[in-house]
């Protein structure tokens, strides 16, 4: 009797076994045969099916769901200088759907219109500049900067030596985008983010209704890099002026990307960082700003994402290394320490985004595949 307990206990436990073995998350190609740097996804021509636009070889593509035709929407880049390095959809115009702007890694920012269910028209996606003076840009992001209830975008200008060179400007749309020169640019980092600044996040940290904003400092090539940072939101009266810098940390080689989370759940807003240009995955803890590993395997990790990906009600992450060639899922057990799951090995990356491709309800991964010259989507197996 007692042998048959044992019996059904070892079963037990090699049957829980089984049943905890991670369901693999399925990888699409949407494309191959393009260094691509970025990838977003959006209903270009309002069918309900998220279409992705990335950037390559000289040209904006689009890709149409569910079978991902290849339609080129602008066959030069706007100033026709560098490739295009970071990109967001925003609807700019107004029109319910959303347009699509891109920086240049040695030229200056602009937008294209997007034209609706016209989408694949051709010449439809009308380009305007965003900002003429601004030069060498590593990284575009959307968010509401000065509480008005509409997006701007916030963008870097890495290179000491072009355009407001060391700075970051946040961009307020104008009144008529269509007929506007430029948007209406506001630096906020006045020439204190030298080192090679990266990826940028937005979040509100002292929980005073305005967002700050971080960014990542690679160093090596650029000097008095290697440092994490945020500039403090000084709300209404001073959103539109210079904002005090708050360093989270330095000595930290290779700095990228950086993007607000409670990743404790004790409902303060903390920090989840990689090292883009170096090694490891990270979170700064709120309000000491004590810096935690996650993964201090994962090389040139120049990608990053917070989301819920297993929607049990915890802040998640992913990364992929273009060093390593890993995707890697960070599960949060819910008190900021996480489990490594690797998607695939065999994948490099300088943008991941997390967004439900396929309606599903959960959320999945497209990554935009660098040195693997791919764009890819990871299916999310939770639905």
């Amino acid at each position: 009797m007692k042998r048959f307990g044992l019996f059904v206990v070892i079963c037990g436990l090699f049957s829980a076994g089984l049943a905890e073995e991670p369901v693999k998350w399925k990888k699409h190609i949407v494309m191959e045969g393009g260094r691509c740097n970025t990838a977003v996804a959006l209903d270009a021509n309002g069918d309900k099916n998220l279409d992705v636009i990335a950037a390559f070889g000289g040209k904006v593509s689009l890709f149409l769901a569910p079978d991902w035709k290849r339609e080129i929407i602008l066959h030069r880049f706007f100033g026709g200088g560098g490739g295009c390095i970071h990109s967001e959809v925003i609807d700019v115009d107004g029109d319910g759907d959303e347009d699509w702007a891109g920086t240049l890694a040695h030229d200056h920012p602009f937008w294209l219109e997007n034209p609706g269910k016209d989408a694949i028209t051709k010449g439809a996606w009308i380009p305007r500049m965003i900002d003429s003076e601004i030069t060498g840009i590593h990284c575009i992001t959307k968010s509401d900067v000065n509480n008005d209830g509409t997006p701007d975008l916030i963008i870097n200008n890495f290179e000491p030596e072009k355009g407001i060179g060391d700075s970051i400007a946040w961009f307020q749309i104008p009144k008529n985008p269509l007929k506007a020169k430029s948007w209406h640019r506001r630096v906020f980092a006045d020439k204190t983010a030298r080192g090679g600044s990266h990826y940028m996040g937005a979040g509100d940290i002292d929980g005073d209704g305005w967002k700050e904003i971080a960014v990542g400092a690679k160093g090596k090539p650029f000097a008095d890099g290697n440092w994490f940072a945020f500039w403090k939101n000084p709300g209404a009266k001073g959103v539109a002026s210079a904002w005090e810098k708050v360093l989270l940390a330095d000595k930290q080689p290779g700095a990228t990307n950086i993007l607000p989370a409670d990743v404790n759940g004790d409902g303060k807003v903390d920090w989840l960082a990689s090292r883009g240009h170096g090694v490891g995955v990270l979170w700064f803890e709120n309000p000491t700003w004590k810096l935690h590993e996650i993964d201090t395997e994962i090389q040139e990790p120049h990608s990053l994402t917070v989301a819920d990906h297993d929607q049990d009600g915890d802040i998640d992450a992913a990364s992929c290394g273009y060093g390593s060639k890993w995707v890697r899922w960070y599960e949060n057990t819910g008190d900021g320490t996480f489990t490594i799951h690797t998607l695939d090995s065999d994948q490099e990356s300088y943008d991941l985004r997390t967004v439900d491709m396929d309606g599903d309800g959960d959320e999945d991964l497209l990554n935009a595949g660098r040195g693997s010259a791919n764009v890819a989507w990871y299916e999310n197996p939770l639905k």
